[in-house]
C-alpha cells in the first residue's frame, strides 16, 4: 500500500515538473527580432558590399533592407516622385532615404533633423562644399553621401588613330576653350560624333546651362536670380543649342537623351567626347554596353568660354531620415557606418564617387594610394553647386521645358529664355498665394 502511494506521489511530482518545465520553456520571451531598416537608393556594388558588412557586424540587431532605384529603369525625376509619395503618406515603409543634392528642400518637412546627431567634431570630417547642401533654415536636415562632378571624358583609342590625336588629347587634359574645342571638327576629319551631352527635359540639361552660367558669372543666382534678360544668360544657352544647329559638333538626337541614354548612345556609336559626371565608369556597370570600349575612357576637364574660367556642377547624393521612423537609433549608427573612412574609400573604389570625408584628400596615405585624388581635389576648386533655393526643383523644370525645345530648334533662345522667365514668375506668385 505503502509503495502504491509512493508510487502515486512519484507520478505526481514527476507530472508536476512535467509542466513546470513545459510552462517555462513555452513561456520565456522569444527574442526580439532584429530592427529593419529600409533604407532607399540606386544600389551599386559599393551599397551591396558596405550592407552585407554591415549586416554580418550587427547579425541578430539590426538588418539594413534595401530598396533599390536601378538607373536603368528610374530617371531621377522618377525617383524623385516615387520617394515623395511614400513619405507623403506618413508611414514607415522608408527609414533613410539617398536624396539628389538638389532636392534637400522638397524633401525636409518631411525628414528629421540631424543637428542633435551630428556635432561639430562630426561636421568638420565633411568637405565644406558637400556639408553646404545639406542645411534647410539654417538647420542641418542631411548629411552627404557621396558626390560626383561634372566632367568630360573621351576615347582615348579612337582619338590617337585621328590626326594629331594624341597631341590634341594631351591638350584637353590639361584644359581648353570652347572656340579651341569647336576647332577639333576639322583638325581630326572625323566622321564620328565629337560631342554628346545629355540635353533632355531633365535636370542634365540644366547642370550644363549652369556650368557655362556660372563659369562666366559665378554669383548669378544671387544677384538676378531666375530671371534671363542678362547677356550671361543668353550666351549659356546659345552656346548649347550652336553646338547642334551651327557648329554641328552634337547631333540633333542629344535633345532626347539623358544621362543613361547619352552614355549607351555615345558607346555604341564611337563617340569621342561626351559631357558626363565622375562616375560613369562605375554607373553602368550592369548596362547591356560594350563595356571592352569603356576601358578606353579618359577623363578631362569641361570646356569653358574664354571671358569665364572652369567650372563643373557638383552632384551626389545625401542622406535624410524619414520623419516617420521608429528606427531612428539605429539608423543614426548605420548613417555613420556609411560617414567613415572605411565605407567612403569603398564608394569610391567600388562606386566611382568622390568621398565626403576631408580625410582623403589632406592624408598622404590615401593620396599616394589614389593618384587620381589629387586630380578631383584640384577640380573640386572649379565645383559649383547648383542654386540652393526651396523652388530649385520647380524651377528647374521649367528651365528644362524651354531650353530643350530651343535645343531641338522648335523655339529661338530668346523665346526660351523669356517663357521660362515668365512661367517662374508665375509660378513664384502662386507659390506666394498658398
Amino acid at each position: 500500500m505503502i509503495n502504491k502511494q509512493l508510487l502515486g506521489i512519484g507520478l505526481v511530482a514527476a507530472l508536476a515538473l512535467f509542466y513546470l518545465l513545459a510552462f517555462h520553456f513555452f513561456s520565456v520571451p522569444a527574442k526580439n527580432p532584429a530592427v529593419e531598416i529600409y533604407f532607399a537608393d540606386r544600389v551599386t556594388e559599393a551599397h551591396r558590399i558596405l550592407i552585407d558588412k554591415y549586416n554580418i557586424s550587427h547579425e541578430g540587431k539590426v538588418k539594413v533592407i534595401p530598396i533599390d532605384f536601378p538607373v536603368e529603369d528610374f530617371s531621377t525625376d522618377g525617383r524623385k516622385e516615387v520617394l515623395a509619395r511614400s513619405l507623403r503618406g506618413e508611414d514607415d515603409a522608408i527609414d533613410l532615404l539617398a536624396v539628389d543634392i538638389i532636392w534637400i528642400h522638397r524633401f525636409a518637412k518631411w525628414c528629421e533633423p540631424l543637428g542633435k546627431y551630428f556635432k561639430d567634431e562630426d561636421r568638420k570630417r565633411i568637405t565644406e562644399t558637400a556639408l553646404r547642401t545639406c542645411y534647410h533654415d539654417g538647420e542641418l536636415v542631411a548629411v552627404p553621401l557621396d558626390r560626383v562632378q561634372g566632367v568630360m571624358y573621351y576615347r582615348e583609342d579612337l582619338l590617337e588613330k585621328l590626326p594629331n590625336g594624341s597631341k590634341i588629347a594631351e591638350k584637353v587634359k590639361k584644359g581648353i576653350t570652347w572656340p579651341e574645342f569647336l576647332k577639333l571638327k576639322t583638325e581630326l576629319k572625323t566622321d564620328n560624333s565629337l560631342y554628346i551631352f545629355p540635353a533632355a527635359d531633365f535636370e542634365g540639361l540644366i547642370c550644363s546651362y549652369i556650368e557655362i552660367l556660372l563659369s562666366l558669372r559665378p554669383n548669378y543666382f544671387e544677384t538676378v536670380g531666375f530671371r534671363f534678360h542678362t547677356p550671361e544668360a543668353r550666351k549659356a544657352l546659345q552656346l548649347l543649342v550652336d553646338l547642334v544647329h551651327r557648329y554641328k559638333v552634337s547631333p540633333a538626337v542629344v535633345a532626347n537623351l539623358n544621362d543613361a541614354s547619352s552614355y549607351e548612345y555615345f558607346i555604341k556609336n564611337d563617340g569621342l567626347f561626351i559631357r558626363g559626371w565622375t562616375s560613369y565608369e562605375k554607373d553602368f556597370i550592369n548596362s547591356p554596353i560594350d563595356h571592352n570600349k569603356e576601358i578606353h575612357l579618359k577623363k578631362a576637364p569641361i570646356p569653358y568660354l574664354p571671358e569665364g574660367k572652369p567650372t563643373y556642377v557638383f552632384g551626389g547624393w545625401n542622406l535624410m531620415m524619414a520623419k516617420s521612423s521608429t528606427k531612428k537609433d539605429a539608423v543614426i549608427d548605420f548613417v555613420k557606418f556609411l560617414l567613415s573612412d572605411e565605407s567612403q574609400e569603398i564608394f569610391y573604389t567600388k562606386g566611382g564617387y568622390c568621398p565626403i570625408t576631408n580625410t582623403f584628400y589632406n592624408d598622404s596615405t590615401y593620396l599616394r594610394r589614389y593618384s587620381e585624388l589629387s586630380i578631383i581635389k584640384e577640380m573640386m576648386a572649379y565645383g559649383v553647386n547648383r542654386p540652393i533655393q526651396d523652388n530649385y526643383t520647380k524651377y528647374s523644370k521649367i528651365m528644362a521645358r524651354y531650353f530643350n525645345l530651343a535645343i531641338m530648334g522648335k523655339i529661338s533662345v530668346e523665346k526660351a529664355l523669356e517663357d521660362a522667365q515668365s512661367s517662374i514668375e508665375a509660378a513664384g506668385i502662386q507659390a506666394e498665394k498658398r
